[in-house]
């Protein structure tokens, strides 16, 4: 392959079955993984969701008036609906398992902004999304 094709080419399947976020181990000992798919690319279900989200402020985004409060709100349910596609090993404040749902997802972000930050982020990399890093973890890349 090709160095901008090995440096730029994502996997299209990738960024929709998503990839796992390890987030160290709970208060039990097992591991924190999140999985998410790409927040934009080949995941086309993401600018969908958001621009429903967005439809009820259409003018307030069209007069640079959208509060920061509900532009975070709203890609928080972005998410929750279309980038988080499970979990394992996340637990509440008190150390309860919180079962994956889009409730769920909405309350742990709410809870603790610098995960979603940190999710927001993770997302929007391409390069975690590559075809070479795809083709390595299943044993068949083309590197010498």
């Amino acid at each position: 392959m090709s160095g901008l094709y090995q440096a730029f080419e994502t996997n299209k399947d990738l960024e929709n079955s998503g990839i796992e976020l390890d987030y160290g181990k709970n208060s039990k000992g097992a591991p924190i993984r999140i999985r998410i798919a790409r927040a934009g690319g080949a995941n086309k279900r993401f600018a969908k969701v958001l621009d429903r989200l967005l439809r009820p402020y259409k003018r307030q985004l069209a007069n640079d008036q959208l509060s920061d409060d509900v532009a975070k709100d709203v890609m928080i349910q972005a998410y929750a609906d279309a980038v988080v596609l499970g979990w394992e090993g996340v637990e509440d404040r008190e150390g309860n398992p919180m079962s994956f749902s889009r409730e769920n997802v909405v309350k742990l972000f709410t809870d603790l902004p610098e995960l979603f930050l940190d999710v927001q982020q993770q997302s929007q990399k391409a390069a975690l999304f590559l075809v070479d890093i795809l083709e390595g973890e299943q044993g068949n890349s083309q590197k010498s």
